[in-house]
């Protein structure tokens, strides 16, 4: 095949563009190893410079459409496609019912529902705080007869006892449960963003699937158009017929792949409806003003910080209640006491019985070790903590800024490569180049763009790393 002078330079330029591209994914392919589960995430609080793109609003339908039985009407006229995409880099910075769905997915979640519980229960114990006496009221009674035979000589008392508050304990114990129920907010709120976690992870993971989908969806467009051309060569007799053959090839291959990312989206948004019990509203918040995420942008105020800051709390508060119990508690009776027969001194009597325990070091030693252990162990988990967050956050911004370099080199490739098919179409028409060559400089725009819509939202995975490294959960 005659090739000209243009046509040579067409191709060095396609091979040095495939050598020096860059492909962003292993930059992009940083994740945070002290991160709980992989952590997707939107963009900085307060900073509308960082802002990214969401998914897209429309996803295409989740079954493929229906081909016509007839290929060459098929051919004539291509089946439409789903409608397209809205690109990323245009969408809101976060999906405004990304929050709405969070809430649907808190309450159809297990931990959340145990962690309630367990708050509600912590909470009971404040009855025992309002309660003048330490613990429950009992009641005694005990009856004696002389061995002679009955009515010769009996006697009967009865007792009402409650255990009284030692000096400190009532008000320690009330410490008990006020730390205790904050620490179960706080692991409530640490729940609720490791929630976020997972729902920014399927959030982007429906992104990246459909902007996956929109560079197929292109892709076979594009085929079906350079399949006209094609046609058009071979029935004018410029180009041998078994090159159109490799047109419909490549056609048939992007229909293959434009049915598997159909699939893929359709697998993508089932499982984040399986996240929030079927809830979409992240999908279908369309023009609603997305929700700012408030906190610190340095890390303090993170629920898993809280959350240990709490527990200590609630360690140092048992630990007082401790240091206020040295015995058990004593116990105060109210009795009255009757005897009758002839051989007793007959009449009822009244009177006061008090019981208190002594403090012994068997009692009191173990108690005291295990507050101290427990008030240990809460101040080494939030000294870990504060480090995770720390490290969290340092690894998340340098992640940020690779992806965002690596996007901007994707951009670029793309640019060159959708000039660089825009020339060689050109040359293709006016015969400087033969199909195939077409179809090399055209494998080089598609990777180019698939390259790009991955780095695009590799971009928006990093800015949901980062806030949620900061402790951001969407609300």
């Amino acid at each position: 095949m005659r090739r000209s002078l243009p046509g040579l330079a067409f191709l060095a330029l396609a091979g040095a563009t495939a050598l020096l591209a860059t492909d962003p994914r292993g930059a992009l392919a940083q994740q945070t190893p002290l991160s709980r589960p992989p952590l997707p995430t939107f963009p900085e609080a307060g900073n509308p410079s960082t802002r990214i793109l969401p998914p897209v609003v429309r996803p295409p339908p989740e079954t493929p459409p229906k081909a016509p039985p007839n290929r060459r009407a098929q051919r004539s006229h291509p089946r439409p496609a789903p409608a397209p995409a809205a690109a990323v880099r245009n969408a809101p910075a976060e999906a405004a019912g990304l929050a709405e769905d969070l809430d649907a997915a808190l309450a159809i979640d297990a931990g959340a529902r145990a962690i309630r519980g367990q708050r509600d229960a912590v909470r009971s114990r404040d009855a025992q705080v309002r309660s003048p006496i330490a613990g429950s009221p009992a009641i005694g009674s005990s009856f004696r007869s002389d061995t002679r035979g009955p009515r010769l000589a009996n006697e009967w008392d009865v007792e009402i006892g409650a255990p009284l508050w030692l000096p400190g304990q009532r008000s320690a114990l009330a410490g008990t449960v006020n730390a205790g129920v904050e620490e179960q907010e706080r692991r409530f709120a640490l729940r609720r963003l490791e929630l976020a976690a997972q729902l920014r992870d399927a959030f982007w993971a429906v992104g990246l699937a459909e902007r996956e989908w929109g560079v197929t969806r292109d892709r076979l467009a594009t085929a079906r158009d350079i399949g006209r051309d094609v046609q058009r060569r071979v029935e004018l007799g410029d180009i041998p017929a078994t090159e159109a053959l490799l047109a419909r090839n490549e056609e048939l291959t992007a229909e293959f792949e434009l049915a598997r990312a159909e699939a893929a989206v359709a697998a993508a948004r089932a499982a984040y409806r399986t996240l929030t019990g079927g809830s979409e509203a992240a999908f279908e918040a369309g023009g609603r003003t997305p929700r700012p995420l408030a906190g610190p942008a340095n890390g303090e105020a993170h629920p898993a910080i809280r959350a240990a800051e709490a527990a200590l709390a609630t360690a140092e508060a048992r630990a007082r209640l401790v240091a206020a119990t040295p015995i058990d508690n004593p116990e105060l009776g109210l009795f009255t006491r009757g005897q009758g027969g002839p051989l007793t001194e007959n009449g009822t009597s009244l009177g006061l019985r008090v019981r208190i325990p002594l403090p012994t070091e068997a009692r009191n030693a173990p108690r005291r070790a295990d507050a101290e252990a427990e008030r240990t162990r809460a101040e080494g988990e939030l000294l870990q903590a504060r480090r995770l967050v720390e490290g969290e956050v340092r690894l998340a911004r340098l992640a940020l800024a690779a992806s965002e370099r690596a996007r901007q080199l994707a951009a670029d490739r793309r640019e060159v490569a959708e000039r660089q098919l825009a020339a060689g179409r050109t040359a293709f028409r006016s015969g400087e180049i033969g199909a195939f060559d077409l179809f090399r400089i055209r494998q080089l725009q598609i990777e180019a763009a698939a390259v790009d819509a991955r780095a695009e939202v590799e971009v928006g995975r990093a800015r949901s790393r980062l806030n949620q490294a900061l402790g951001l959960a969407p609300g």
